[in-house]
């Protein structure tokens, strides 16, 4: 009896083993077709994200082949970003009154200052001004090709604006000053296509002042403008525009035709260098035109003639220190000189054109007391050659000459960093003699970035 109780105990032990062992079996199995259906699931993801991964490079790839076609340049276009952010503050006297324009009251603009009236009844004037329109910003690109190097630029600024009301924001919208294309197909000819600054401007040549304009005998003048660049020989096609002077019932009147002109402004132009001075020649002829038309269809009157300029300016370096000059001449200078403080003729009695002989002179010389301290002196005079009142009827009426003394104090103290002060007096003379002056003071601060 005792030897079958150990045998039947044994027995009954396997038994329950066994029956332990089989559900462990079983769970086990459950557990590995679980996981081997998640792995297959993963599988298929995996192979799916591959298939979209392998499509997408097919079409990157195709892309980059029409784009490779369509094309033919070497990679690597360079960007750039940059400008200046500019406060100016001003406090102006006008010698015979209220100026006409707000516009005076953001940098000298000669001819609109004030002039004691044909009774004699006037007084002084003053104001102050304070305005960021002068900040700018551009953007420029560069590419080299297979064919020459490509090149562009837009510049922005925010003069010119009558959107700022100082109530509330002092807004101002921004105008286009430069927006170009260049293509420089060998090591010394380009061509450059866009507005910028009219080939007859010698920029190099323009004193270093804190007015945005500078002296009035400067040419200064942004176009539209095709033009092709051989060495130090420049030539150009730019955009035509006439201002006349004209008698309309008693009154002056300035006519503005910007779309009659049957040629563009055509220029030439030559920088060259001898030592210390570099030296620019350029000569300009335009077409000045009217008509008078009393709807678009009926023409009053019609007159076309061609005038022409002439401009020596360049730029003599004394060790640190250097003197700017400019001095121009011709007939047709109008709106190319002085932000057309002249008008290019007039219109006479029969309503033929007359051309104005014009001339103006500016020189300017700027010290460096020290690496952070400068200063620029400069005077400038125009003049133009007025019709008498036997040939225009209001020639008395007509600004003779225009004079302008700037002199001013910089300090740097960091790259990019300017704070400046400078003086400004000019004078605008009538050929009936009566004239005006203009009294300035301007602070500016700017970084340029």
């Amino acid at each position: 009896m005792r030897t079958k109780k150990p045998l039947a105990l044994a027995v009954m032990t396997l038994a329950g083993i066994t029956a332990s062992g089989s559900t462990m079996g079983n769970e086990l199995e459950a557990r590995i077709a679980a996981l081997e259906a998640q792995l297959a699931a993963l599988k298929d993801q995996v192979v799916s994200q591959q298939n979209t991964i392998e499509q997408q490079d097919a079409r990157i790839s195709f892309d980059e082949e029409m784009i490779e076609e369509a094309r033919p340049t070497k990679k690597g276009t360079k960007f750039q970003y940059g400008g200046f952010i500019q406060l100016d503050t001003m406090a102006t006297s006008y010698g015979e009154g209220k100026p006409g324009n707000e516009l005076i009251e953001d940098f000298l603009v000669a001819s609109l200052i004030p002039v004691e009236p044909a009774d004699g009844r006037s007084d002084s004037y003053s104001s102050t001004n304070m305005h960021a329109k002068t900040s700018r910003f551009y953007f420029t690109t560069n590419t080299p090709t297979d064919y020459g190097n490509l090149s562009s630029r837009v510049e922005l600024d925010f003069v010119l604006s009558d959107q700022g009301d100082e109530r509330i924001s002092n807004s101002w919208s921004s105008r286009v000053r430069h927006a170009f294309l260049k293509w420089d197909y060998d090591q010394n000819s380009s061509i450059l296509a866009g507005q910028s600054w009219s080939t007859f401007f010698n920029v190099g040549a323009l004193p270093d002042v804190l007015d945005f304009v500078g002296p009035v005998g400067t040419i200064f003048n942004r176009q539209p403008q095709i033009r092709w660049t051989s060495g130090g020989l420049q030539l150009a096609v730019e955009a035509p525009a006439t201002r006349l002077n004209r008698d309309m019932g008693g009154s002056l009147s300035t006519s503005f035709d910007d779309f009659h002109e049957g040629i563009p402004d055509l220029v030439a132009r030559y920088n060259g260098a001898a030592g210390d001075l570099n030296w620019t020649v350029a000569g300009i002829v335009r077409e000045l035109s009217y008509e008078d038309r009393s709807s678009s269809a009926v023409e009053d009157g019609s007159d076309s003639q061609f005038g022409y300029g002439l401009s020596l300016s360049g730029k003599w370096a004394l060790g640190k220190n250097d003197l700017r000059f400019m001095a121009n001449y011709g007939d047709a200078l109008g709106r190319y000189m002085g932000l057309n403080a002249f008008n290019d003729g007039y219109v006479d009695a029969n309503g033929d054109i007359e051309t104005i002989d014009q001339w103006g002179l500016t020189l300017a010389y700027r010290h460096m007391w020290s690496d952070k301290w400068n200063s620029t002196f400069s005077v400038s005079a125009i003049a133009a050659d007025n019709p008498g009142i036997g040939e225009f009827t209001l020639a008395d009426s007509l600004a003779k000459e225009y004079q302008s003394f700037h002199a001013n104090l910089s300090y740097m103290p960091a790259p990019g960093l300017r704070f400046g002060g400078e003086l400004i007096y000019a004078t605008k003379e009538l050929e009936d003699g009566r004239d005006g002056d203009q009294s300035r003071f301007q602070f500016a601060a700017k970084y340029a970035f």
